[in-house]
């Protein structure tokens, strides 16, 4: 009986397996395949593998150069060599707000690709700085966008501490002791005159 039984499964796999000849007669290797190996389906075709997509990866802007945080705090030699040489040099005392101390200053303007940066040393280091932004920005709608055009990291929607008629204090912006967006009185008061940094509270 055993024996009869597989009789009929070899005829029903030899049968089936006649679905699968070509015109000459034969099997594919496919086939002859999976027959050998005991198995009467149909080989499944291999997936297509679908390469997955390169997620994007946005780079940070490029901080400027002459940007403000590569010259605070910097002797003057080191601003000179960075920036070039000054258009406009001047000499005088600054009078501190907390203690009414004066104190000689060298202040040294410079061209640079984000617009005229006026420097004043103090004890030898840049001290207090104003730039022109080179761009044109309206005050008071820009002034984070003046800020950032100017090397500094700003959030947006960042809220002036201080606000004035003339100007807007920011406060701490990138760890420098205040930054402030002045209105152009002198030219457009619908722009941003200049940003003015303070980097540290001696210096205020």
């Amino acid at each position: 009986m055993k024996r009869l039984l597989c009789i009929f499964a070899a005829l029903a796999i030899l049968t089936g397996c006649n679905e699968f000849k070509d015109t000459n007669g034969t099997l594919p290797e496919s086939v002859k395949e999976g027959v050998e190996a005991g198995g009467t389906d149909t080989p499944a075709k291999p997936a297509e593998s679908t390469p997955a997509p390169t997620p994007e990866v946005s780079k940070p802007a490029a901080e400027p150069q002459s940007g403000v945080k590569s010259i605070a705090g910097k002797p003057e030699a080191d601003v000179t060599a960075l920036l070039g040489k000054p258009t406009a040099t001047e000499n005088g005392e600054w009078t501190s707000l907390s203690t009414e101390e004066k104190t000689p200053f060298v202040r040294h303007t410079y061209k640079a690709d984000i617009g005229e940066i006026s420097v004043m040393f103090i004890e030898g280091i840049a001290a207090r700085i104003e730039v022109k932004p080179a761009g044109t920005f309206k005050y008071p709608d820009d002034a984070i966008k003046a800020m950032r055009a100017v090397g500094l990291t700003v959030e947006d929607g960042l809220a002036p501490e201080r606000e004035n008629p003339l100007y807007l204090d920011f406060g701490r912006v990138d760890d420098f002791y205040n930054v402030r967006a002045v209105k152009d009185v002198e030219g457009n008061p619908e722009n941003v005159g200049y940003v003015k940094i303070v980097t540290e509270d001696r210096f205020k």
